[in-house]
């Protein structure tokens, strides 16, 4: 029972009245108050519930206060429950005898003095709590000690295990210094060997004893001594571990390397007392490592070479493409092109010279030839727009993006910084209309969105383009760059920029999604001359360009 906890106090009268005011006189405690109209009910109370005080009239029809009182005290549960008697008759000192050897605790006569009555209830409570919680604590004493008790016993039999095993492990250590390949050391606070394993003498030849101390340095290589020694002391002076490889001394004359480690042994306090270590022989994986190092340079020059003939064979394909696309423009145009507008201007000739073909039939054909140049001319532009070898990238990126916001409905802004910016080496110029073409025709087919804006300036010595748009962006598996999440079009794009040593990016933009181009501009540079000197040599007005500044 905990200290605030509130105790049941069992009240015990015939007269409802006096109940009444009992329960008035003692609500302030804040205990539980029980009522009982006759000794039948109270008995039955006190069987059902955990009573601390008992507080009853002496004159009750069926049973009085003192024969109830006898009937309690013999119960075994109810003997410590403080029985306090009320009574407005028997008063005299040979009454207040009787309540006292009928085990009450206290006998209060009629009128009662309500102050005095809480009093006297409050400490017979209290009383009851405070003895509640000293049988709990005695309860958790008796099993606290239990408790211990078993678990020193348990200690007892694990030190005795203990004890044997470790015992059986002295022997087996023993026995594994004994056959161990490694050399087994010891060393005291100092640095100073005070135990070295049979393996050292079986090794060097030395005399039994000669290594301890200092002695194990005579056998180390000359060349690696004071390597070794500078490195011991220091390890020793600080208290770290110990690693450093070396080649010792064999009895038939030559050096093996040696990988020596050691860890210190501490006190409570952290000093070092002591310092265990094993030296273990790597000779053979020592000149294993330096095959595969020396191999490993060879394969690396090797890839190196590999790689530079797959970049220029990639620089060489995707030039042919690009020729090959030109050479397709050029044949669309002047071929298929010219053919068609011969055939336009015949029938423009029949619809003027009025003949006996129906005029309707050869406007629709005029109309049609009308479509199809515009579509060659389109596939042509497409293809390879003319701008990017006569005026350079910046037309025909202003070109494209107006015909994208044509023929899409997608807003396409262009913003280059600054105005004036430079031209690019013709392969450069082709790589980055080809990487922002492939971004827009994503836009168009993925993206859902309705504005898109290119970007084009210099920063920190890197020409860097971005293609923003403000759509449902993209999944991330696709940002990382993911081989099995990623298709032809962004993987072409990836491999253009490596071929000028640039860098491709994919974010989401939260909305949309961002495409950055980094390309150091100290190789891809072409000259000074600005794309708007080029235009305005060729007389292409800037304003159709869609700069936006």
């Amino acid at each position: 029972m905990s200290k605030g906890e509130r105790v049941n106090i069992l009240m015990v009268d015939d007269q409802p009245a006096k109940l009444l005011s009992y329960e008035v006189m003692l609500a302030e405690l804040g205990e539980n108050l029980i009522k009982a109209s006759s000794a039948k009910e109270a008995l039955a109370t006190l069987l059902k519930t955990d009573v601390a005080i008992v507080l009853m009239d002496v004159s009750m029809p069926d049973l009085d206060g003192f024969e109830l009182a006898t009937m309690i005290r013999q119960h075994p549960r109810f003997q410590k429950t403080a029985i306090i008697f009320i009574s407005a008759v028997h008063l005299t000192d040979l009454d207040r005898l009787k309540g006292y050897e009928h085990g009450a605790v206290d006998y209060i006569s009629v009128p009662v003095v309500q102050e005095l009555l809480r009093a006297k209830v409050r400490v017979f409570a209290d009383l009851h709590r405070k003895t509640r919680q000293l049988e709990d604590l005695n309860r958790d004493l008796e099993r606290r000690v239990s408790e211990r008790t078993e678990e020193l016993a348990a200690k007892a039999e694990l030190l005795l295990q203990l004890n044997y095993e470790l015992a059986t492990k002295n022997q087996e250590l023993d026995a594994i210094v004994q056959t161990a390949p490694d050399i087994i050391f010891s060393r005291q606070p100092d640095g100073a060997r005070n135990y070295i394993s049979d393996r050292f003498y079986e090794y060097t030849g030395a005399a039994a004893g000669s290594a301890v101390g200092f002695g194990w340095w005579n056998y180390v290589h000359p060349d690696d001594r004071e390597r070794s020694r500078q490195r011991w002391l220091e390890c020793v002076q600080s208290g770290e571990s110990y690693e450093v490889e070396y080649r010792l001394l064999g009895r038939d004359g030559n050096y093996r390397w040696f990988r020596a480690r050691a860890v210190p042994i501490r006190d409570q306090s952290g000093k070092v007392v002591r310092g265990y270590g094993t030296c273990s022989d790597i000779h053979d994986s020592k000149l294993l490592e330096q095959s595969i190092r020396e191999n490993t340079v060879q394969l690396e020059k090797t890839v190196d070479q590999r790689t530079d003939e797959l970049r220029r064979l990639s620089v060489r394909l995707m030039s042919a493409q690009d020729q090959e696309r030109r050479r397709i423009a050029r044949d669309l145009h002047d071929g298929l092109g010219q053919e068609l507008a011969v055939a336009k201007m015949v029938l423009d000739r029949m619809l003027l010279d009025r003949g006996s073909q129906p005029q309707e039939a050869i406007g629709q054909a005029s109309g049609i030839i009308d479509r199809a140049i515009q579509q060659v001319r389109t596939m042509s532009h497409l293809l390879h727009p003319p701008l990017l070898d006569e005026v350079g990238l910046l037309s025909a990126l202003a070109w494209y993006a107006e015909g994208m916001t044509k023929r899409s409905g997608i807003e396409t802004l262009l913003n280059v910084q600054p105005p004036d910016f430079p031209r690019l080496a013709p392969e450069v110029e082709t790589a980055v209309f080809r990487i922002v073409q492939e971004a827009l025709t994503n836009v168009y087919r993925h993206s859902e969105a309705r504005k898109v804006s290119i970007s084009l300036h210099q920063e920190d010595g890197f020409i860097v383009v971005s293609v923003l748009d403000d759509g449902k962006g993209i999944d991330e598996r696709v940002a990382e760059m993911r081989p099995e999440k990623v298709g032809v079009g962004i993987g072409g794009m990836k491999q253009r920029a490596r071929e000028f040593g640039g860098e491709l990016r994919l974010t989401n933009a939260d909305p949309g999604t961002l495409l950055e181009l980094m390309i150091p501009a100290s190789s891809v540079l072409r000259d000074p001359t600005s794309v708007l000197d080029d235009a305005r040599k060729l007389s292409i007005p800037v304003s159709s360009m869609s700069v936006i500044e």
